[in-house]
């Protein structure tokens, strides 16, 4: 078996997920604008005026849209650009298992053995996951075209082209960055930091829309060469030098990563920190941390956790910046105000950091959920669950001490993000409730915990699955809160999204029914996967 054909093997369930995600994301948005936008040309321009100014509120966050009255532009502006994200963080978890989960399963160790050049395997993996992209790509065309044919409209066939091309660009430009910068830092800190590095330059594109000051330094971010081309939409532009640079940084990236993975040792980063010299102990200390299981995977996670502490901590800080800025944007806007005041009850400030911070904080602690999964299955995969049993260890307690270790440490992170941005509005003159923000950074914890209770089921059903599928879940979650509505769908099914259940607790406070549920989903997914960890034979 040839490394391209290993590698394919490898994610294969990571092309089923997010390859049904994409077509789950453009298909449902292409059926939700024939149902709500209407039929004649006076009905559609004004359902694009109002997409509009909503997009104006969402500027920080997703790039304008052109033409939003069509089929076209509104289902790259909500389908598309979505995907972006969502492949971006796709890549983020190849690329760092690849450098990182495939070297602790030993993968890659086995491979070179064989004879497989270091470089040669990095541009099979590089050539591997092109063919994973285009194919959920393809997949978010299939949903596109079906649901305008459906509707006997007409498809702009070279623009739904470039608009693949330019997503399956900036994808790979994120998973070449993504692997250099696993390649280079410490193995356990591998995946917090490339998922920092992304997250900021991100926001550094998206920012610039908002602060003049930062659009010198957004050419250093690829998704500014995304923005770039809107080809799905008539008459939209396809930027022939951005794909390219994208396709560029791609190859720069991937060399690079090439050349440290070639002086590196296995197992460590090509920056490592050297411990401090002592003396040899041969007894272990009575007091000895590591008869505490959830504190001891807290410490090995330390540097991991750290990570995404720091960059929570950042994008709230950055939020809180560009509040006042969003706001005297929004309410220069004469036909937004009725918009605003029905929306957020005339909490603007509130309203408009729950658009913003907790959006995005959503998001990344699904992120972190899921980067959490994708370890728990490299463990059963590489054999170390079965080492772990064999201490022995009951298979709920397992279970049961992941779930924990997730919990203290979101609950970390959504303590040190709240207080950075509670300190950080202050200091713009926006007095938040502090009952409301301390209940908003809380319930981020079991927002966390529902995807890692799904991720748990998943990797005790079939861990080679998990990640992929649970990607796919997460995505179709974020999405029924903003479809549930419009295909009225029962409220017991729109109740099993996290996004829906979370609210607006910044504005409205907290839903303690939602609340409620959320831990109840939270504990079926951890039984039902302690019911099938007794059942499943490890490592099959």
């Amino acid at each position: 078996m040839t490394s391209v054909a290993l590698a394919l093997r490898l994610g294969r369930w990571g092309i089923v997920g997010f390859g049904l995600a994409a077509l789950f994301a453009t298909s449902v948005n292409t059926f939700a604008f024939y149902a709500v936008a209407g039929s004649t040309p006076q009905e559609r321009i004004t359902f694009g005026n109002s997409m509009l100014a909503l997009s104006s509120q969402l500027v920080a966050i997703l790039p304008p849209p052109i033409r939003p009255d069509t089929v076209a532009g509104y289902v790259e502006f909500r389908g598309f650009h979505s995907l972006a994200i969502l492949f971006a963080v796709w890549a983020m978890t190849s690329a760092t298992g690849f450098a990182r989960g495939d070297e602790e399963r030993g993968i890659v160790e086995a491979l070179l053995a064989t004879g497989t050049d270091r470089v040669a395997l990095v541009v099979s993996r590089l050539g591997a996951f092109v063919i994973a992209l285009s194919a959920a790509s393809a997949a978010a065309a299939a949903g596109f075209v079906t649901g305008v044919a459906s509707h006997r409209e007409s498809i702009h066939v070279p623009g739904l082209v470039e608009e693949c091309a330019i997503l399956v660009a900036l994808a790979l430009a994120c998973y070449a960055i993504a692997l250099l910068v696993a390649e280079v830092a410490p193995a356990r800190a591998a995946t917090a930091a490339a998922g920092t590095v992304l997250v900021g330059l991100y926001l550094l594109n998206s920012m610039s829309r908002v602060f003049d000051s930062l659009s010198t330094w957004r050419w250093l971010s690829p998704f500014r060469y995304y923005d770039l081309s809107q080809p799905l939409t008539p008459g939209g532009p396809f930027d022939v030098r951005g794909f390219f640079v994208l396709v560029g940084i791609a190859i720069f990236a991937g060399a690079v990563a090439a050349l440290a993975f070639e002086v590196r040792d296995l197992g460590s980063g090509l920056v490592a920190f050297r411990s401090r010299p002592g003396l040899a102990a041969h007894d272990v200390p009575r007091e000895a941390r590591w008869r505490y299981p959830v504190l001891r995977d807290l410490y090995r996670e330390r540097l991991g956790i750290l990570g995404w502490t720091a960059g929570l901590a950042v994008l709230a800080f950055v939020c809180a910046a560009l509040t006042k800025t969003v706001v005297q944007v929004l309410l220069s806007i004469p036909t937004l105000a009725p918009y605003l005041s029905a929306l957020v009850r005339s909490q603007i400030y509130p309203g408009v950091l729950g658009f913003t911070w907790l959006n995005l904080a959503q998001l990344l602690f699904a992120a972190l959920a899921i980067a959490q999964v994708a370890r728990w299955a490299a463990e059963d995969v590489d054999g170390r669950l079965e080492i772990t049993l064999s201490q022995p260890v009951s298979r709920a307690a397992i279970v049961v001490e992941r779930m924990a270790v997730l919990a203290v440490a979101a609950l970390v992170i959504a303590a040190v993000s709240g207080l950075t941005l509670f300190y950080a509005s202050h200091a713009q003159g926006i007095d938040l409730d502090p009952g409301r923000l301390v209940a908003a950074s809380l319930m981020l914890v079991p927002f966390a915990l529902v995807f890692a209770g799904a991720g748990a089921l998943l990797a005790a059903w079939n861990p080679r699955a998990a990640v992929g599928l649970l990607g796919a879940f997460a995505f179709a979650s974020y999405l029924d809160t903003e479809l549930g509505a419009i295909y009225r769908l029962p409220l017991w099914l729109q109740d099993l999204s996290a996004f829906k259940l979370f609210g607006t607790p910044l504005v409205t406070g907290v839903d303690w029914r939602n609340v409620t549920l959320m831990l109840a989903l939270a504990v079926a997914g951890t039984a039902t996967s302690i019911l099938l960890m007794q059942r499943r034979d490890v490592g099959a």
